[in-house]
C-alpha cells in the first residue's frame, strides 16, 4: 500500500510540477507580448515625434532660403535702407602693394 501511495504522490508532484511549467510559460508569453506592445506604442510615439521635427527642419530650411534670398535682400536694402547700386563714378579702386 506504501508504494501505491508513493506512485501516487508522485504522479501528483508531476502533473502539480508540469501544470506550474505551464502557467510559468504563460505567464511568460503574456509578459513577453504585454512588452512588445508597450514598445510597440513608445516606437510609434518617438516616430510621430521625429516626422513632426522633420517637418519643422523642413520649414526652417525653406523659411532660411526665403529671408537669405538675394532679391528678398535687395528689395530689403532698396525700399527700407534707401540703399542703390554706386554709379560707376562712385566707384573707387584702392590698389594694394
Amino acid at each position: 500500500m506504501k508504494i501505491g501511495k508513493r506512485k501516487m504522490i508522485k504522479r501528483i508532484l508531476v502533473v502539480v510540477l508540469l501544470f506550474s511549467i505551464i502557467v510559468l510559460l504563460a505567464l511568460f508569453y503574456v509578459w513577453e507580448r504585454a512588452t512588445a506592445f508597450q514598445l510597440t506604442l513608445v516606437l510609434s510615439k518617438k516616430e510621430k515625434k521625429m516626422e513632426k521635427t522633420m517637418s519643422r527642419v523642413r520649414k526652417l530650411r525653406l523659411e532660411y532660403l526665403n529671408l537669405t534670398s538675394v532679391l528678398r535682400i535687395e528689395k530689403i536694402a532698396k525700399e527700407q535702407l534707401n540703399m542703390r547700386y554706386p554709379s560707376s563714378k562712385e566707384i573707387k579702386y584702392v590698389i594694394e602693394n
